[in-house]
């Protein structure tokens, strides 16, 4: 047990908690983080994990900026050169350069981003760990205490600690959103061929199914269903391996099924991001579908505006953080709305079958796949490099 005055309570040292810590801290601020479970400990022949995150160039800069990038290459990621969409296995609309030198963006196991972060975490004399579940809050007495009985005083507190945040809850903030009745199933899958550093979506109808390129001759299989259809493949492994051979097997070849699980699909959004001392981040403040795989790019994305919004204020200087935070907020929230809008759109669209709305589909996937410069400023835009 401990009693501690932190200028940042960080609540949550997943992905995004951690970078913020990280960086915070690097800015001078006294900062402690409660996180029920860090990934202290990993492997090089660990099972792949099952969540993996596809991180864009301009994240894999942050992580650089954060001395994180050095350790998660001495671990486990495979770089991805191209991006690809199609409602037809025969016509794709291709993103990239299969035989580019620059990839991007990289595909890492949410484990290995995590115990990269926490190796930086843990060498900042100025950030304080508290491996313990949160057990209560109040941002009015802004006081914190810990189920190991940690008393922690703070002046603000930032909830990274996902979709269910004890944060946001504690603030009294509220969420709109919607369930998409439809489950994720994500399956690890050890192939007979390496495949290609090539990440892509493919849309048939009511059928939605994406792969994720892995190192080491393994690959990440998505299969996107309604949530009972899910639930009844999910009863034996070779129900889970029948599907995935149906979806899989003309683009990969022969495979083995590894490891499988399924999560709901819900989007929510915070319906503040800000409420002085509370700043939520990530997961916290937004859920989109997982179909493009942005997320975790969402999330580092807040870390880099919320660190910018910061890096000319102490924490104290209450009035002008208030003015730094709802920039923050302001710039955050339109960059993540908007792209929780486009993967709605762009399932739906991809979804009708009505003839006009197919052939004008075809239209746009052919017309985009010719004209290079379009194509040049959706992967542009695709790997970060720049942004609306």
């Amino acid at each position: 047990m401990a009693s501690i005055k932190t200028s940042a309570l960080v609540v949550g040292g997943g992905m995004v908690g951690a970078a913020l810590a990280i960086g915070l801290a690097r800015q001078g601020k006294q900062v402690t983080v409660v996180d029920p479970q860090f990934v202290r400990h990993w492997q090089a022949d660990s099972d792949y994990d099952l969540r993996i995150s596809a991180v864009t160039n301009d994240n894999i800069q942050l992580l650089d900026e954060l001395d994180v990038w050095q350790h998660i290459r001495q671990l486990r990621v495979f770089p991805f050169t191209e991006l690809a969409v199609s409602d037809t296995p025969r016509h794709w609309l291709e993103l990239g350069d299969p035989n580019g030198a620059q990839p991007l963006g990289y595909m890492i196991e949410n484990k290995v981003l995590q115990h990269a972060l926490f190796l930086v975490m843990e060498q900042q004399k100025n950030i304080h760990l508290l491996e313990s579940p949160l057990a209560q809050l109040s941002v009015t007495e802004k006081l914190a205490t810990t189920d190991a009985g940690d008393i922690i005083s703070f002046d603000m507190v930032f909830g990274c600690d996902g979709g269910q945040s004890r944060v946001r809850a504690a603030s009294g903030i509220s969420v709109a959103g919607r369930d998409y009745g439809q489950r994720c199933l994500l399956s690890i899958v050890a192939t007979t061929e390496q495949v290609p550093m090539r990440t892509w979506e493919l849309f048939q109808g009511d059928e939605i199914h994406a792969l994720l390129p892995l190192a080491n001759n393994f690959a990440c299989c998505i299969v996107y269903g309604n949530a009972r259809e899910v639930s009844q493949w999910q009863q034996s492994h070779e129900q889970v391996a029948e599907v995935l051979k149906t979806r899989f097997a003309q683009h990969i070849g022969d495979f083995n099924l590894q490891r499988f699980a399924s999560f709901p699909l819900i989007r929510q959004s915070a319906l503040r991001y800000v409420q002085t001392p509370t700043v939520l981040l990530g997961d916290a403040a937004h859920t989109i579908h997982p179909m493009a795989g942005q997320g975790v790019n969402l999330g580092f994305r807040d870390v880099k505006a919320l660190l910018k919004a910061v890096a000319q204020h102490e924490l104290n200087d209450e009035s002008g953080l208030v003015q730094a935070f709802k920039h923050y907020e302001r710039s955050r929230r339109l960059d993540n709305e908007l792209m929780a809008h486009a993967m709605d759109a762009i399932g739906w669209s991809f979804q009708q079958e009505m003839k006009p709305i197919r052939a004008l589909r075809g239209l746009m996937l052919t017309g985009l796949q010719r004209f290079a410069p379009g194509r040049s400023a959706m992967t542009a835009y695709a790997s970060g490099v720049w942004k609306l």
